[in-house]
């Protein structure tokens, strides 16, 4: 398969880029026929204003509704974000993050069907059934849209990770609290997208996130356009093109393991402009990013113990905090309490998931890394 990249400033002109990017994979037409119920799968992993670079931005979905219908396809918006899945958080979301005004003069309809269906995949590495939301089951055609963005918990965010939200809404808790390594966790999201099988993937890597992403991040303006056929091979694109090494990123040494995508970025056979030309050397990593252990190799019995000293841990930063209690809801492990009127965070049940980082509206939980993980860090490189 092949990954193009094109470059593409704004907004104003994602169309030209997209339409680029596509012809150089085949076109429109190559994925999507006429009469096709056709699900386009943002990234709203949250309600953030378009404006934020926390969610695919609006003109970039507008635009693609515009190719996928001018090719015949009968267009479903479709996601389910952390907490409730419910038709009013849906409602809230889809005004909040800019998607009504997506769809606003073509004919895409807004999912408020809040089924799911628990499907088998008996080939699942970590993951032997999962839930999945009902639109994307019932789809002749998968269009999946993520942002470019650092995760705190995963490195890096893309297509893959994009796929979480066809998960129905607190069942992410679940698999979170029983997936709690991230090895483990990852391998169940290439599961998850091997079951899905997206037919088209398309980044909007025009204003993408860096430092703490997913949410509490700082804008960046990369001025790309990525699509391809493979979530994987755009995801080792995406990730090589912000500085990450293949083993860097758990879901893309996760599919280079099972044979999804080559070993090297260097390995794909990339349309459009080169990796190395638009490469951001600089592009600031999550804090969560430099503990891990990537840098020691230690026997599996001190594993444990070294993790506990290293691991960075979220922090609530009480002066932007305003009790809204949403980060002791999303908690899997319900290790954050309200008793005291604020949230206190009980380290002994953290499960450094980083869920209450990326949910919460106010971004007042940061990421604090331990003075022996910085000095490590610092040391060994």
């Amino acid at each position: 398969m092949s990954v193009s990249i094109i470059k593409c400033n704004s907004y104003r002109e994602c169309r030209a880029g997209i339409d680029k990017a596509l012809s150089l994979i085949g076109g429109i037409e190559k994925f999507v026929h006429p009469g096709d119920k056709v699900v386009i799968k943002p990234n709203l992993v949250s309600k953030k204003r378009p404006d934020s670079a926390v969610t695919t931005n609006e003109r970039f979905v507008h635009e693609v509704i515009k190719i996928t219908e001018a090719a015949g396809g009968v267009v479903t918006i479709a996601e389910s974000p952390g907490g409730p899945y419910s038709a009013v958080l849906l409602k809230s979301l889809y005004r909040t993050c800019g998607m009504e005004r997506a769809a606003e003069g073509t004919a895409a309809a807004l999912n408020y069907d809040t089924g799911f269906t628990e499907v088998s995949y008996h080939t699942g590495h970590t993951l032997k059934s999962m839930p999945i939301i009902d639109p994307v089951l019932e789809a002749d055609v998968i269009i999946n849209l993520p942002k470019l963005k650092t995760h705190a918990m995963t490195s890096y965010t893309g297509a893959v990770k994009n796929l979480f939200g066809v998960i129905p809404g607190t069942h992410k808790a679940e698999l979170h609290f029983r997936l709690n390594d991230r090895a483990a966790f990852c391998s169940m999201l290439v599961d998850l997208c091997e079951r899905v099988k997206p037919t088209l993937n398309i980044m909007d890597a025009i204003i993408g996130m860096e430092g703490d992403g997913p949410t509490s991040g700082m804008d960046r303006h990369i001025g790309l356009v990525l699509a391809s056929a493979s979530p994987y091979e755009l995801d080792l694109a995406a990730s090589a093109v912000i500085g990450y090494a293949p083993n860097e990123v758990p879901t893309v040494r996760e599919a280079i393991k099972r044979g999804y995508s080559p070993k090297d970025a260097a390995k794909l056979d990339v349309m459009g402009e080169s990796i190395e030309k638009v490469r951001i050397p600089d592009f600031v990593k999550p804090e969560s990013h430099f503990n891990l252990l990537k840098l020691i190799d230690l026997p599996p019995a001190l594993n444990a113990l070294v993790v506990e000293k290293l691991a960075s841990r979220p922090k609530i930063e009480y002066d932007k905090c305003v009790s809204c209690g949403e980060c002791a809801r999303c908690c899997p492990p319900e290790a954050i309490s309200m008793a005291s009127g604020r949230p206190v965070i009980d380290k002994s049940k953290c499960i450094r998931c980083f869920c209450c980082q990326e949910l919460c509206p106010k971004s007042a939980v940061r990421i604090k890394r331990s003075l022996l993980n910085r000095f490590m860090v610092n040391f060994l490189k």
